[in-house]
């Protein structure tokens, strides 16, 4: 008797879940970034109230230049602040996209493996060699996509470490001009 099951459901389901899970980290790290443009917004909104409010209120011109270089430096540093918050809202999100596609990959892989070895069992005699050609090619894709993930966790630190110094540093710099 022959079996009905369709071997490539497994794969599929696996699929759909990969799908609907990026779409649900991908939409969490979406309403992160919105919730902090919101606060962003509302921040800037407040300061400027503010600052008209205390201009209003100043009437000597020495005042007035006080007033003016002091609010730089805090400016600086909340658009610093919210660029290491954006991007660290922005790397969570890849990193946990990341590891589901990772995850998955390798889920995949083992269904494949064991459609392969299953297929080899019921297959007819004289197709060893296109077995073990397909066992070949999918240890090809397990190792490229292991290399592919590797260079691309360097590629990802490597920007970590540029936007780091980027944002930590410039506040710094302008520390000490203003010193």
């Amino acid at each position: 008797m022959k079996s009905t099951t369709n071997p490539a459901l497994p794969a599929q389901n696996l699929m759909l879940d990969l799908m609907q899970t990026i779409s649900l980290k991908t939409i969490e790290g979406t309403e992160k970034l919105i919730a902090l443009q919101l606060q962003a917004s509302r921040s800037l909104l407040e300061d400027m109230a503010s600052q008209a409010q205390a201009f209003a209120e100043l009437k000597d011109p020495q005042k007035l230049a006080t007033h003016l270089t002091s609010m730089k430096n805090p400016a600086g540093e909340k658009i610093s602040a919210y660029a290491r918050q954006a991007y660290e809202i922005s790397t969570e999100t890849r990193e946990a996209i990341t590891e589901t596609i990772q995850k998955h990959i390798h889920e995949s892989q083992g269904v494949t493996h064991a459609w392969i070895e299953s297929a080899a069992k019921t297959a007819p005699a004289g197709t060893e060699p296109m077995f073990a050609v397909a066992r070949n090619a999918l240890s090809l894709v397990r190792t490229s996509l292991d290399h592919a993930a590797k260079l691309g966790q360097q590629a990802a630190e490597s920007t970590d470490s540029h936007v780091v110094a980027t944002t930590t540093a410039k506040p710094a710099a302008r520390a000490r001009k203003a010193a």
